[in-house]
């Protein structure tokens, strides 16, 4: 089994490769030409962490996934990666691993924010091309880059509980020429916003339906697990149009869970953002739309493989 670590797994990755792989494989998993087994959660309340196991297989691939990503907030106060974890690829025909992917939770970051940018790219309206970003955190920052990178925003505001924190990002995406400015209130960004981001644990909601005087369009990527929620459910509830990475997952322990729980939203309103994908499907102006993206197991296989198929030396009797 070939072990890859850090630094090469950074040197393989093609970008836009790596988008146009994710987008198929939300894309094959709306055509039911994939195979998610159940994710396993695993909370550790006394030091605030969690450790989340996804495993999938496509039709037609030589290989299945199985990730580990592990997220621990709290080492942020002590100098820490918050997230960690690593992929292992496997034979789809004989189980045999193939590749360990040391990538330290650097990939499932990255999948994370390529969903992050297609669905915001999706919802960006045809007057507007002003993102705003909730949250300062690893997946804040790459959520804003990888938009900026492909969504066709001009503009990104941002917002986070530490307001030094928004400034100094800031004031980095400035840097590498992205035109990005912190705001100091939530409402203020809510308000000025055409899209929204949403990438906090938060348990307590954060976005209320008050903060919004025009239709409101969100991509909620912070409820990946049982208990957290960025919106309030009757925000949620409001919405015109509802999307999920997976209906299944989302109604389960996604932003949508709520809702969905207290009778507020039905099954039949929500539709997959992999047919959105398919379709090429235009929203309308005036709709509001929440499109809650929990991870699928695919993310993670399409950017593993693109990670393999690009290491270099790799023997084509490996695949």
């Amino acid at each position: 089994m070939k072990v890859v670590d850090l630094p090469d797994i950074r040197a393989a990755l093609d970008l836009d490769a790596a988008f146009e792989a994710v987008r198929q494989g939300f894309i094959a998993h709306f055509q039911g030409r994939v195979s998610l087994g159940a994710v396993s959660h695993l909370a550790l309340p006394a030091v605030s962490g969690d450790c989340h196991v996804k495993t999938a297989s496509m039709h037609g691939q030589d290989c299945f996934v199985v990730k580990v990503a592990t997220g621990f907030p709290h080492n942020a106060a002590q100098g820490r990666p918050t997230s960690n974890g690593m992929m292992v690829l496997l034979d789809a025909n004989t189980g045999v691993p193939r590749c360990l992917l040391r990538d330290a939770g650097w990939l499932t970051d990255m999948r994370t924010a390529m969903a992050g940018a297609l669905a915001a790219e999706l919802l960006r309206p045809t007057e507007g091309d002003t993102l705003g970003i909730v949250g300062t955190g690893v997946q804040g920052a790459l959520q804003a880059r990888l938009a900026a990178h492909r969504g066709g925003f001009s503009t990104l505001l941002i917002w986070g509980r530490r307001y030094p924190q928004a400034q100094q990002l800031a004031a980095e995406l400035c840097a590498e020429g992205i035109r990005a400015r912190a705001l100091p209130s939530l409402d203020d960004l809510a308000r000025a916003s055409d899209v929204l981001i949403t990438t906090t644990p938060t348990s307590t909601p954060l976005l209320q339906a008050g903060m919004f005087e025009r239709r409101v369009r969100i991509v909620a990527v912070g409820a990946d697990s049982p208990g957290k929620q960025e919106l309030t459910t009757t925000l949620t509830a409001a919405m015109d149009i509802l999307i999920a990475d997976s209906i299944d997952q989302c109604l389960d322990h996604g932003e949508l869970a709520s809702a969905f729980a207290l009778g507020h939203i039905k099954r039949s309103q929500v539709t997959a953002f992999g047919q959105y994908l398919a379709e090429a499907t235009a929203i309308p102006n005036a709709q509001s739309v929440l499109v809650d993206l929990t991870g699928l197991g695919i993310q993670d296989l399409q950017i593993a493989l693109t990670i393999w198929n690009n290491l270099p030396g790799r023997d084509p009797g490996d695949a």
